[in-house]
Formats: C-alpha cells, sequence, structure tokens
C-alpha cells in the first residue's frame, strides 16, 4: 500500500510540474525592484530574466516544455531599435509554441497589451517573433513564452548582458531523467522534490578585456540532462570507452600495421621514435574539410591523404601501442574557456584530447595541426586536466605545464638606409620565430603556400613584418626553416625582406631631422584607452621580444640625439614572473644601433598590477613613435 501510495505522489508531483509550466503566466499587476542609483545612468536595464525547463522523459512521453520570461526597462530612446524585438527560442527542436505575450508597462503603471495578431510566423522555420511599437523612454518591456520541443542532452544558458541585469533565475524540473547543472558562482541554488531554482542577483554588465579568459567569466550556466542509470559521461566510465578499441573508418588494422612497418622504426630512442612517428603524421595527412568526403585509405605511406580527425587520433594510439611506448590519453579544456570538471566529461564545453609520454614527460596532440610533439596546446597551459593510464586502466590529474619565455623568441633585425636627400629608405629586414609563434606562422605560410593565394602571402608578409599602417613597398621576400621538422628543434621560423618605405619617416625641425626609427620593430598592440581592468591579464604564452635596429646615418649628419629611443618598464615583484621592457642606443662609427628586450615570463598577471603590466605594454608602442634626432656636421 505504501509503495501504491509513492506513486501516486510522484506522478502527482511530475504532473503537477508539467502542468505548472503550461499554465505559466506573469502578474497581471507587477511589480519591479527599484533601479539603484548606480544604474540610473545604463542605456537599458533588465528587471529579471527568468528561464524554466521541464523534461519528461518516459514509455509514453518524450518532451520538454521551456518558458522564457523576461523584463526590460529602458531608459534611453535610442536603445529601443535594440531590445523592441522579441524571437521564441530557435534551437532547430521546436514543435510548438504554447504561449507568446508581451506588454508594455509605461512609467505611470499603464500596462499596454500587444495584440496576438501582432504575432508573426516565419513560413519555413515556424518561428514566431513579436516588435513592441509605441516604445519610448521609461518603458518597461515584458514578455514571456512557452515552447514545447524535442529533449536536449545538454544546453548553455548566458544571463550576463552588456546592461546590467537585477535578477536571473533558472528553473529545471523533471521526470524520467537526471538533470544537472554547471552554474557560475554568481548563482544560487535551492531544491526541492525534483524541483530545482538557481538565482543570481545584480549580474554587472559584461565587459570583454584584451588578453582575458572573456568567455570563463561570463556569468552563465550550462546543464546536461541523461537518463537516471546511465551515467556515460563520469571520467571512469567515459575515458575507457573512448579508448576501448581503435575504431578506423577509412583503413583496417592490417593497412595501420604496415603503415608502422614502413616507418623503418628499430633500436631509437623513445625520444626518436616520437619525433619520426609525429612528423610523418602531421606533414603527409590532413583533416578532411567540412563538405568533403574522405576516400577508402588503402596505403598509409603514400604521400598526402586526408582522414577524419578520430583516424589521425586513433592512429596515434595505435602506434603507440604496437611499438610499446607507455602513454596516457590527456584531456584538458582551454583556459579562456572554462576548467574542466574533475568528474566528468562536460559536453557542452570543448575539450582537448591527446596524449601523453610519462618517459619524456611530453605531449603528442593529433587534432592540433601546427603543433609538433613537445610542449601541449598553449591554451592549456596551467590548467589542470584528466588522464587515463590504458596499461593500469586508471585515471588521474594532469597539470598542464608551462613554456618558458625563452620557448617563444620573436626577433627582428633591420637595416635602415636613407638616400643622400632622405627622401627615400630602404629597409632590409629578418624577422624570426621560435616556440608557439614559430610553429603557428610556419603552419599558417603553409597553408597560403598550398591554396596559392600570393595576395594573401603578401598581406601576411607586410602585417607580421611591418604592421598594416606602415606604407611599405616590399621588393624581395624569402622564408628559411619552413619544413615541419625544424619545430622538433625549435629552429627559428625566418622571413627576409627588402623593402622601400613609402611615407616619409623624416620631420624636419629647423635644421634638425627627425628620423622615427621605432617604427622598425612593427606594429604593436597599447593599452592607451584600457585605464581600468576587471579581471586578471591572461596571456597565450609566455613570450620574449628581440629587436636589433642598425641606421646608417647619412652623409653630412651626426647624431643630436637618440633619448626618445631609449625607454624602460618593468613590473615589480618576482623576477621569475614579471615583464618588462627596454631599449638601448649606441653610435659605433656612421651607424646608430638601436637594441630591445621585452619579455612576459608568466602567463598571468593579477589585475592589482595592472597598471605597471600596462607601462610595460604601452612601452612597445610609445617606441613605435620614437625618433633619432639628427643634425648636420659642422
Amino acid at each position: 500500500m505504501k509503495k501504491i501510495t509513492l506513486i501516486f505522489v510522484l506522478l502527482f508531483f511530475f504532473q503537477s510540474y508539467s502542468q505548472e509550466i503550461k499554465s505559466y503566466t506573469w502578474d497581471e499587476k507587477p511589480i519591479f525592484d527599484e533601479i539603484s542609483a548606480e544604474h540610473k545612468d545604463q542605456p537599458a536595464v533588465v528587471l529579471f530574466d527568468k528561464r524554466w525547463i521541464h523534461t519528461r522523459v518516459g514509455a509514453y512521453a518524450y518532451a520538454t516544455f521551456g518558458m522564457n520570461h523576461f523584463a526590460i526597462k529602458i531608459n534611453k530612446a535610442g536603445e529601443i531599435n535594440k531590445y523592441n524585438k522579441i524571437k521564441a527560442q530557435d534551437n532547430g527542436y521546436i514543435r510548438d509554441v504554447r504561449d507568446f505575450h508581451a506588454r508594455i508597462i509605461k512609467p505611470n503603471g499603464e500596462i499596454k497589451i500587444i495584440p496576438q495578431d501582432k504575432i508573426i510566423e516565419t513560413e519555413i522555420d515556424k518561428v514566431k517573433s513579436i516588435v513592441f511599437e509605441g516604445v519610448e523612454a521609461g518603458d518597461i518591456l515584458e514578455y514571456y513564452f512557452i515552447i514545447k520541443e524535442n529533449p536536449s542532452a545538454y544546453g548553455v544558458e548566458v544571463f550576463q548582458k552588456d546592461i546590467p541585469v537585477l535578477f536571473a533565475e533558472f528553473t529545471h524540473t523533471q521526470e524520467g531523467v537526471k538533470f544537472e547543472t554547471y552554474a557560475s558562482s554568481e548563482f544560487k541554488k535551492s531544491s526541492s522534490k525534483n524541483k530545482t531554482i538557481l538565482t543570481a542577483t545584480n549580474i554587472p554588465i559584461f565587459k570583454e578585456e584584451s588578453n582575458a579568459t572573456n568567455i570563463k567569466n561570463l556569468v552563465k550556466l550550462i546543464y546536461m540532462v541523461s537518463t537516471p542509470s546511465m551515467d556515460i559521461y563520469n571520467w571512469n566510465y567515459f575515458l575507457p570507452q573512448y579508448l576501448a578499441k581503435p575504431s578506423f573508418q577509412y583503413f583496417k588494422k592490417a593497412q595501420a600495421r604496415e603503415f608502422i612497418q614502413k616507418l623503418n622504426i628499430g633500436t631509437e630512442s623513445t625520444e626518436e621514435k616520437l619525433i619520426k612517428i609525429d612528423e610523418y603524421i602531421k606533414t603527409n595527412f590532413d583533416f578532411i574539410s567540412r563538405g568533403e568526403t574522405a576516400q577508402k585509405i588503402t596505403n598509409l605511406n603514400n604521400g598526402k591523404q586526408k582522414l577524419t580527425g578520430g583516424d589521425i587520433f586513433d592512429l596515434y594510439g595505435f602506434t603507440l601501442k604496437e611499438l610499446k611506448i607507455p602513454y596516457k590519453v590527456a584531456v584538458g579544456m582551454s583556459r579562456f574557456n572554462g576548467e574542466i570538471d574533475t568528474e566528468k566529461f562536460v559536453v557542452p564545453l570543448s575539450h582537448e584530447f591527446m596524449y601523453y609520454i610519462p618517459e619524456t614527460k611530453k605531449f603528442l596532440s593529433p587534432y592540433e595541426k601546427y603543433l609538433s610533439y613537445g610542449y601541449p596546446p598553449y591554451e592549456l597551459q596551467g590548467s589542470e586536466g584528466r588522464t587515463y593510464y590504458p596499461a593500469l586502466k586508471e585515471n588521474y590529474v594532469l597539470s598542464f605545464p608551462i613554456a618558458p619565455a625563452e620557448f617563444t623568441v620573436n626577433e627582428s633585425k633591420s637595416t635602415v638606409t636613407f638616400s643622400d636627400d632622405l627622401t627615400m629608405a630602404n629597409i632590409e629586414k629578418t624577422l624570426s620565430y621560435t616556440g608557439y609563434d614559430g610553429q603557428l606562422n610556419r603552419n599558417w605560410v603553409k597553408y597560403i603556400n598550398e591554396n596559392q593565394d600570393d595576395k594573401k602571402l603578401g598581406e601576411y608578409i607586410k602585417e607580421r613584418v611591418f604592421g598594416d599602417d606602415f606604407n611599405i613597398k616590399i621588393t624581395n621576400y624569402s622564408f628559411e626553416n619552413q619544413e615541419f621538422k625544424y619545430n622538433y628543434s625549435n629552429t627559428p621560423y625566418n622571413v627576409i625582406v627588402k623593402a622601400e618605405a613609402q611615407e616619409s619617416l623624416t620631420e624636419n625641425a629647423g635644421n634638425l631631422v627627425l628620423v622615427n626609427l621605432g617604427k622598425m620593430i612593427g606594429k604593436q598592440g597599447n593599452l592607451y584607452q584600457e585605464t581600468d581592468r576587471k579581471w586578471d591579464v591572461d596571456l597565450k604564452y609566455a613570450k620574449t621580444f628581440k629587436h636589433k635596429i642598425v641606421f646608417n646615418i647619412p652623409n653630412g649628419y651626426e647624431v643630436e640625439s637618440f633619448k626618445d629611443l631609449e625607454i624602460d618598464k618593468k613590473t615589480g615583484g618576482d623576477e621569475t614572473t614579471n615583464c618588462s621592457f627596454k631599449s638601448t642606443v649606441k653610435v659605433e662609427g656612421n651607424q646608430l644601433i638601436v637594441e630591445v628586450f621585452e619579455i612576459y615570463k608568466s602567463i598571468n598577471y593579477p589585475k592589482e598590477i595592472y597598471q605597471e603590466y600596462r607601462n610595460v605594454v604601452n612601452a612597445s608602442s610609445d617606441f613605435t613613435k620614437a625618433s633619432v634626432v639628427l643634425r648636420p656636421k659642422k
């Protein structure tokens, strides 16, 4: 009898939640929270943003009901067109828009209901939308809609906007499924009887900053829906299943074994074996592009071929296993997007899969075409991941290493010679890249060359070597160390250019001549406008810049001053993690020699020292405006 009673109670709750969301409505006379003084000057303010998802899966049910209820106050007339058009949520699975209501609340309390005949529906995708008409500054726009759709296994709900949000609410109820949420720290959670409510108040304006984890910082909520009996995304289940057997789609195991034999791997060290494997695969296999159809492979050693990403990943794993090289599968996530969950694979988030070699403490990254065996993808540096050790069927936490600033070096040497009348400047410049920049640039130029895009190649050289704001005519260029094999020894990738300045680099000041030599280091970023900082600075990777400018002093002139070219800025604190910019100048015979050394030893700079960091970054931009002052010889 107790069991029967429990079943009726559960059925009552399931039905009540289902009916509750379908019969949802707004308050006849709404009361909104007062807008605080700090938000009075905002162009608009979201008063509340409420969302509710109810999922039913069972013998006679397979549906999700979704409710969105939203209210916004328009403070400035210029913002009206930005917020007066509403479309019922469309994720491609909508079956039916059950309710769609909208109204305008005037400052005097008058409520104007938008007639149902103002709701329009597109012919093809059947998505309903509405436009608020007659909106004025000071009005509140309120709407809600209820949709019925096929259940989705996961979703991302973003609540933060470019205006303040006073109140956010996400409710989920479920029947026959397990519903899990991963919310930003701003949310508070309460649960009771298959109903969970997450709320957040006073969500600040989203501010996108350069070199910041903007996506990770966004106030949002991620959810996953699964059947209670299966937790297939738990790392303990997911990783062994993901790696159970290589699932080659376009070739067979016998061909994979033949591929390994033809690599002629013998008594080399583990390091040499891994380089040989990685170089061959990265050099000869490419990913199938969207819309392409892969061809069955008869010989994996037959030069350039295209495979799916999964086949390439499994070919690495199969090769390691056959050669008895111990490995772990490592899973990470871009630190700019979020943090990997310790318990499970969170489906909506993008994860990076690779192989970790315990003996060498290095990584193989099958999905990153540009990246050679060695360091992990730069986005993962300093973050935590998960590893699975097939030999022991165990998984562990892994901290991804950070490449030092000496690994990625951008180095240039420019020789500048003027014509006798100072109207023409000839420039010979060599720009070298190592580390992540070397590998990225090597791969990008390879792609341009393969597509025979001379225009794009010219734009690349001009932008990378001189900057797009320098009017220059390139008369000759060449590349050195282009092959992928140079990545393993971190050999510099060189771009060698001869050019003529198409703009004047000189300025007359009486009998003095100012020559803008700072421009030779190329266009530099700056933080002139970003005076304040909300988040820490997070760089792609630690990096070093070295520049040398050799200026042939024109006949009949000598150096009056070069003080503007001498800059020295650095952050305080730990010398092993700081950043700095320093330029030095000297005269040797008829040449002025300028040397610049700029380094960012860390990938993270706390917002508390932002002003010091900002001074270093701006120093490089200040340098590009600096000049040497010449005077006629007496």
